[in-house]
């Protein structure tokens, strides 16, 4: 186990474990901070015994544990024959993140509140999907190129890029639904609701239905204002800021064709060449080398 704090309030854990036999961890009840628990290689089962009922989660490799701010139960962790096993976790600490979300009273946005209960309530718990782009900076956290101060500034510096990847998902996922049916939104308003969306979601976007249902508006009508406002379709204007995405990240030197790719949502590398091939006339391994020139 290695433990790294970086600035004030945020601490890196890397965990490697390698077992035969049965392994278990058991925890009493504590007051937990933000946790992101992100497993690489491996898995585990959290067996929780808050509130007198034991329930039980797994994950695995791809998935990461999000645990809010609060008071976390008894739990015991699991290794059962896991074998081989690699985790890395990002803890935030309250004033760190007040320090990031809250404005100038103080206040945190309302759709991040989940994240901030009070010492007596019971935390908040998710499972997550480890996005590529998450994954891509969990990489580099890894493969941290520095030492010294240099490697304190780097690792925080990507620790931040992950927390804004994380904390904007979660602010989407437990935003006010009804934000889109206020009285006074009009469709163009509506429409750039849906834009936003798209950008903050490029890796895993919303279906067209699913979409239109977030901004209020019927899928005719979200298609024809998407046209009418940004002079393409919803999958053409999404296409085109992943295609916008995957260019900078060519330009970087650790960035492989297939990691761009993936990072901005294509699972195939083929689709991905043949779409950058149409809209920037090369192929992305013929820009990034000419770019590195």
């Amino acid at each position: 186990m290695q433990s790294i704090w970086l600035r004030e309030g945020i601490r890196l854990l890397f965990e490697k474990i390698r077992t035969q036999d049965r392994f278990l961890l058991d925890f009493h009840e504590s007051v937990q901070p933000l946790t992101w628990h992100f497993i690489l290689v491996g898995k585990q089962k959290t067996v929780d015994f808050s509130a007198c009922q034991e329930t039980s989660i797994s994950i695995n490799k791809g998935k990461f544990f999000l645990h809010g701010r609060g008071l976390r139960g008894s739990n015991i962790e699991d290794f059962a024959n896991a074998g081989p096993y690699f985790s890395v976790t990002i803890f935030v600490h309250l004033q760190a993140l007040r320090s990031f979300v809250s404005d100038a009273s103080g206040e945190s946005p309302p759709e991040l509140k989940h994240l901030l209960r009070s010492n007596e309530m019971p935390c908040y718990k998710r499972v997550g999907k480890t996005s590529p782009m998450m994954y891509a900076l969990l990489q580099q956290i890894l493969q941290c190129p520095y030492t010294g101060l240099t490697k304190r500034m780097y690792l925080e510096s990507k620790a931040i890029e992950l927390l804004v990847l994380l904390m904007e998902e979660e602010a989407i996922i437990h935003q006010d639904k009804a934000q889109a049916n206020l009285p006074g939104l009009d469709r163009r308003d509506r429409i750039q609701y849906a834009q936003e969306i798209l950008m903050n979601n490029l890796t895993n976007p919303p279906s067209l239905m699913e979409l239109a249902r977030q901004v209020g508006l019927c899928d005719c009508n979200l298609k024809r204002g998407f046209k009418e406002t940004f002079g393409t379709s919803v999958f053409g204007y999404l296409r085109d800021r992943r295609l916008e995405k995957a260019q900078q990240l060519l330009l970087e030197p650790w960035i492989t064709v297939t990691e761009a790719a993936r990072t901005v949502g294509y699972e195939s590398r083929s689709a991905f060449t043949t779409a950058f091939k149409q809209r920037y006339g090369m192929s992305p391994k013929a820009y990034q080398t000419l770019a590195r020139k």
